[in-house]
């Protein structure tokens, strides 16, 4: 009897191993999909570009410190900016039409690009934006920089969860 269930505890061992690897290697490739997977997608006239999680990080080129009406107090952001983003694609400034993932869209015009050059930040406060927090990308303006706390139409054109841009011909 001691023997069966020795042999039952070693089997029941390496079934756990097993099942803890598989799980492993199931977390680890999920994360590289996300981290693969387009983030953000771009239509022009000239086409159509898709950048990843670890492309738009490596682009990030600014920081907003800022206090929003949907957060407490100052946050940092990080991202990309709209006036990197069109030179990245090597387009003049134009007006983005930007999509959030339910839909929703806001223009962001070209006044705002060259005034206020809003971030595509797809960090807050040192950490990837999940959908829940309005991520995995909010356009972002530097609200308290140049008092537009109280700008709805500013507030209005600031999309979370942006997935997709459209470069308006004008």
């Amino acid at each position: 009897m001691t023997h069966c269930t020795t042999i039952g505890r070693a089997q029941y061992g390496r079934y756990l191993q097993w099942i803890l690897l598989v799980g492993w290697v199931i977390a680890m490739t999920a994360s590289r999909t996300v981290m693969a997977s387009p983030m953000l997608t771009i239509t022009s006239s000239e086409g159509t570009e898709a950048f990843t999680r670890e492309q738009l990080v490596a682009m990030a080129d600014r920081t907003i410190e800022t206090a929003t009406p949907w957060t407490d107090g100052q946050q940092r952001f990080l991202g990309v900016s709209a006036q990197k983003l069109l030179a990245q694609l090597d387009i003049p400034p134009r007006t983005l039409k930007v999509y959030a993932l339910n839909d929703y869209w806001a223009h962001i015009t070209v006044e705002d690009i060259e005034r206020y050059n809003p971030i595509f930040a797809i960090k807050k406060n040192g950490q990837w934006m999940r959908v829940r927090d309005k991520g995995p990308i909010w356009v972002i303006y530097p609200l308290s920089e140049n008092h537009l706390m109280d700008n709805e139409i500013i507030h209005s054109r600031m999309v979370w969860q942006a997935n997709r841009v459209e470069v308006m011909d004008e």
